[in-house]
């Protein structure tokens, strides 16, 4: 490679590291050049800064050897430019200075030299400066790639994780993950609950055994790493578990887990430095600093909803041990004449968060069947003090009645019991619904609540052979003055009769859809005309 130049000059080899040489002296240029090719570095030559900044920005080079004085730009010029660049701010550079003075040596390290050399310079030296330099960045860089490969095996290990289920099953998949990925001895998590207590949640390689999921760390060294993981992360030299001595050469550390509102928890990495690289630890913080704040990104959603769970596992357990709800009944009756045929049990709760929500908040917890095992089992207490006569409708989820809890609560109810299943709910396998619905003695009648509102009536019809098909509120509301409604339930009512149940409005408020359900062929109903909910029930008809 030629420059166009008078004087300037190259010599560049495959696989060489590259000089450039910048002096505006042609004799000094010539002597740097063939002491540098005859040590088996390649070469490019610059007379002046603007030529040099000029090469740098169009060729690969090694290392800048750059004399301090010349024309129309001179050495700190030339360093501040180089540096200015994000591709060779990191460019080895020997300022070369006539003046062996302390200022002159302060300007151009100031300026973002990495070494000097003083005129007249040894050629050995020069050699060896070269050497030094290009050692030094090489190792740079060679650190600075090995930084880089962890990472990425770090960003291929996280997207791997998976981020589903409790924060037990995501931070058991983290460790696992990240041991093999991070090459660390030990890797552990702990979680802090909403009553401040550190309860392990994973652990991989040498603290597996020991830190079992579910373990109470809540005391003792546990709570003093919290205390001091707060200012940042904490070296340790001590297990966080036993709080016994680390193996012979291990190291270890403690970083918190950091959530919106505060820690959510701890994570632990041991590892043990190679003979030649005591300083492992040290080296890899900042990288270990990045996984514990991607680890709390990756495990805060599961944590709050641990929490969130145990709090209303606490609420629940506070409302059934208490009894904070009472059952109340509203009466089913015939249309005809009045008769009260059956009830329906529905809860009310003490602090009158309405029923659905906390019913639905307990199913997004994985609490609906306590939250039904509990009300259900009240229901039927209370109804002792109803006529025997009388059927008791409950309402039930599928996900409830394959539990296997209803036989056992269900084993002495003293009347008919009628299990009330919205059409709301899904059913993923009916002939295991109607096993569980089998198994309860003495047997059961099913009611299919709320036809019409959504999308499963037919198939819960015909897969569950209802004694009952509840009308939902929004087919009854005022049909005595929609033709089309009065139509539609027509055909309901013929197609019950063809498949052998009976029709429940739901919802009646008014005297006019009293009389046009019984006219269309409805033989029960209830709503608040018939009878309002309520924790005594008087009889409402005769």
């Amino acid at each position: 490679m030629t420059h166009s130049k008078p004087g300037s000059h190259s010599a560049v080899a495959t696989g060489q590291d590259t000089v450039l040489v910048v002096d505006d002296e042609p004799a000094v240029r010539t002597l740097y050049s063939r002491a540098l090719r005859d040590a088996g570095f390649a070469t490019l030559e610059a007379v002046d800064g603007i030529e040099a900044v000029e090469i740098v920005e169009r060729h690969p080079v090694s290392l800048l050897l750059l004399d301090s004085t010349m024309p129309r730009l001179d050495g700190p010029g030339v360093i501040r430019a180089v540096r200015d660049r994000p591709e060779t701010s990191t460019l080895p550079i020997i300022l070369v200075t006539a003046n062996a003075g302390l200022e002159d040596r302060v300007q151009g390290l100031a300026a973002g030299a990495d070494d000097y050399l003083a005129k007249p310079v040894a050629l050995d030296e020069l050699e060896a400066r070269v050497r030094a330099q290009l050692r030094s960045h090489a190792a740079w860089a060679e650190a600075f790639d090995r930084e880089a490969a962890q990472r990425r095996a770090m960003t291929a290990a996280l997207r791997r994780v998976g981020r589903d289920g409790t924060a037990e099953h995501v931070a058991s998949s983290l460790v696992n993950e990240l041991v093999p990925a991070l090459g660390v001895d030990a890797l552990a998590i702990a979680s802090v609950r909403p009553d401040g207590a550190i309860v392990a949640l994973a652990a991989a390689g040498a603290w597996a055994e020991r830190f079992r999921p579910g373990l109470l760390l809540d005391s003792g060294p546990a709570r003093r790493l919290l205390e001091e993981t707060a200012e940042g992360p904490w070296v340790i030299t001590r297990d966080p578990v036993s709080d016994a001595s680390l193996p012979d050469g291990s190291v270890a550390a403690v970083f918190s887990l950091n959530g919106s509102n505060g820690p959510i928890g701890l994570l632990g990495v041991q590892l043990t430095p190679g003979a030649t690289d005591r300083s492992g630890l040290a080296r890899r913080l900042p990288l270990f600093i990045e996984l514990a704040d991607l680890s709390a990104v990756i495990l805060g959603p599961a944590v709050e909803f641990d929490g969130a769970r145990l709090q209303f596992r606490a609420a629940l357990e506070t409302v059934v041990a208490s009894q904070a709800f009472q059952p109340h009944f509203q009466p089913i009756v015939s249309l005809a004449d009045g008769a009260i045929v059956a009830y329906e049990a529905l809860t009310r709760f003490d602090d009158r968060t309405p029923p659905d929500r906390r019913f639905a908040e307990a199913v997004r917890l994985g609490l609906g069947c306590e939250l039904e095992a509990a009300t259900v089992g009240v229901a039927i207490e209370a109804s002792r003090a109803l006529p025997s006569a009388a059927g008791l409708g409950l309402n039930v989820s599928p996900e409830f009645v394959l539990s296997g809890r209803l036989p056992a609560i269900l084993a002495d109810p003293g009347r008919q019991i009628v299990l009330e299943i919205t059409e709301h709910a899904p059913i993923d396998d009916y002939p295991a619904l109607q096993a569980a619905l089998a198994r309860i003695q003495p047997p059961v009648l099913v009611a299919v609540d709320d036809a019409g509102s959504g999308y499963a009536s037919l198939r819960h019809i015909f897969a569950l052979r209802p004694a009952f098909v509840k009308l939902d509120i929004g087919w009854v509301r005022e049909i005595d003055r929609d033709p089309a409604r009065q139509a539609l339930v027509a055909g309901v009512v013929h197609f019950a009769r063809e498949v052998g149940c009976q029709l429940i409005g739901e919802g009646i408020e008014a005297e006019a859809e009293r009389t046009t359900l019984l006219r269309l062929g409805v033989q029960l109903g209830q709503g608040y005309l018939l009878g309002e909910p309520a924790p005594v029930v008087a009889r409402q008809r005769d």
